[in-house]
């Protein structure tokens, strides 16, 4: 089911709350389907392998437990095409010694305006259908090799109305979830890295009454990061030569009925200076297919692009592109 057509149906409850739907005509997740759009650069070029990843703030967004491992602050903003609009997430986090990483991020998506024309054809006023997610994050390193990390989440579906709105009121539907996640290294030096994260887990997204609530989109994902480093030129040492990491990533739906996802990944670079990626996604809500990106880093800031090549995709633009920058310091 595509999102457009979800959120229309989301739209069309709030303006006639007194119509029912069966069972089958209501739109699983309408308020809450951003909560699978993949966030960050990094990960897609990887084919969203990511349940594994860390010491990089976008890994809130695939599991907190990720953050344990960060060693400076960072700032970092991430956007990427949606449907006619764009989604944008602005985060910042903090580790500190004793203490462990905090920190948070506010995610927008913009479905873009919609307008309402009357029996004329004539536009009267404009729709506005946004989801917002704000973000609050801590993870700790609990032993040499296990790490832990939890998310809380406000989760809003909010309908704006401009012009001649009175027969629309407008619709507002939040709530509240949580991610918990963990990982732990296998190996002298922690060469493969196992991740396991619980996501959304929370109470059904009420945009209009009890009975067409939305259940949030619960996943259990598990996943696997080996890093292997590459024999360094004649004379080299081992900081100075390329390496190569290998990810898979399978999560299945929590509590709801579905299909389980798989998702591999490739990232080979020099240090940090300039990382090569690329991964396929066999995913379902038309997120699937292969990706490429590019990751360059100087000094305090990084930069990363990726490129999505979706196949049957209803839910973003085709081949839509990923940009993240952070700061560290």
């Amino acid at each position: 089911m595509g999102l457009r057509f979800s959120i229309l149906a989301v739209i069309g409850l709030s303006i006639i709350p007194t119509v029912q739907l069966s069972s089958q005509e209501l739109p699983l997740n309408a308020g809450a389907l951003f909560l699978v759009f993949p966030v960050g650069a990094q990960a897609v070029g990887m084919g969203q392998t990511a349940t594994a990843a860390a010491g990089r703030g976008e890994a809130a967004f695939w599991n907190p437990a990720g953050l344990a491992t960060m060693s400076d602050d960072e700032f970092a903003l991430h956007s990427a095409s949606l449907v006619a609009g764009r989604s944008n997430v602005l985060g910042a986090y903090f580790p500190s010694r004793g203490i462990g990483v905090i920190g948070g991020a506010v995610y927008l998506v913009d479905y873009g305006d919609l307008d309402r024309t009357d029996i004329n054809g004539n536009t009267i006023a404009r729709i506005a259908p946004r989801n917002f997610e704000f973000l609050a994050s801590y993870a700790t390193n609990l032993t040499g090799s296990f790490v832990f990390g939890i998310n809380y989440k406000l989760v809003q579906f909010r309908v704006d109305c401009s012009g001649d709105c009175r027969d629309f009121p407008a619709g507002t539907g939040a709530t509240h979830a949580v991610d918990v996640g963990g990982q732990f290294t296998v190996g002298p030096g922690g060469p493969l890295r196992i991740g396991i994260v619980l996501r959304n887990v929370g109470f059904r997204l009420q945009v209009n009454n009890q009975a067409q609530a939305d259940p949030l989109p619960t996943r259990l994902a598990v996943g696997a990061l080996y890093d292997m480093r590459l024999r360094p030129v004649t004379g080299g040492s081992l900081e100075q030569a390329f390496d190569v990491k290998l990810a898979a990533d399978v999560d299945s739906p929590w509590g709801q009925a579905g299909q389980s996802e798989t998702r591999i990944g490739l990232d080979i670079g020099y240090q940090k200076l300039v990382r090569v990626r690329a991964g396929y996604a066999f995913v379902q809500d038309g997120l699937s297919g292969p990706s490429v990106g590019l990751g360059v880093e100087s000094g305090s800031l990084g930069v990363d692009l990726a490129r999505a090549f979706l196949t049957n995709s209803d839910l973003q633009i085709e081949n839509p592109t990923f940009f993240s920058f952070r700061v560290s310091f």
